[in-house]
């Protein structure tokens, strides 16, 4: 009796997971339309980190900056 009352429970568990899932998928790509549509606005302002080697030691520092930085930062390389 009590294994049956397990399945059964497991049962009802596995259907309505993906029916709660579902519903929800209709508002997060409406908010997720809108974070992608904010994050473009704001691209320049994004920190962008990268690892640089330095000379005497094998661990290579990490920086980070905007993207406008990392773009300045280039043209004074070149």
């Amino acid at each position: 009796m009590r294994i049956i009352s397990l399945a059964a429970l497991s049962a009802a568990l596995l259907i309505s997971v993906p029916a709660a899932a579902q519903s929800t998928q209709s508002g997060t790509a409406a908010t997720t339309a809108a974070q992608t549509t904010k994050l473009a606005e704001n691209d320049a302002d994004k920190k962008v980190c990268k690892r640089l080697a330095t000379s005497g030691t094998r661990m290579a520092k990490r920086v980070c900056l905007t993207q406008d930085q990392w773009k300045k930062v280039d043209d004074e390389v070149k």
